[in-house]
């Protein structure tokens, strides 16, 4: 399966991190919404990386990996696309009044799309997940709170 999806952290302290060439960065209590795209097979499907992103055993790699490590909770909103949308996801989080740029290049090392990072802040009101779908609403949006994700009904 590929597609898009979201990982939605709680931060309940104030964190100074050393996140590998970003260096040192702070976070202060909230949540975070961290945009990523999974369009490969195996490792780099959607349903493995969504998996990894919730599993507690795993080599720490990629920027979010530093900032789930001090999650109290997480959870993923995720929608199936063969279409990579991850810019396109942090785009829309970027112009959103519900959304805040934290750090600079988090997560977006790599972008070619130029985005100021992968990660934001959520500053909206309680429903964090009605403001995803609004992002893509040709797409099927769905949740998990624990890692396991279902393919989209034909």
């Amino acid at each position: 399966m590929k597609g898009v999806y979201a990982i939605i952290a709680d931060i309940d302290k104030t964190w100074k991190l050393n996140v590998g060439k970003l260096g040192f960065i702070s976070l202060s209590p909230g949540t975070y919404v961290y945009a990523g795209s999974a369009m490969g097979t195996g490792s780099t499907s959607l349903e493995n990386r969504i998996k990894r992103h919730f599993s507690p055993i795993k080599t720490i790699h990629w920027h979010i990996d530093y900032l789930i490590e001090k999650a109290t909770s997480i959870q993923a909103w995720y929608a199936e696309s063969d279409v990579k949308r991850e810019c396109e996801l942090s785009q829309a989080m970027e112009q959103s009044k519900y959304f805040k740029v934290t750090i600079l290049g988090f997560g977006s090392s790599d972008c070619r799309e130029r985005c100021k990072s992968h990660l934001y802040r959520y500053v909206g009101g309680a429903d964090i997940f009605s403001n995803l779908v609004e992002f893509f609403p040709n797409l099927e949006s769905k949740f998990t709170t624990d890692g396991n994700i279902q393919e989209a009904e034909e």
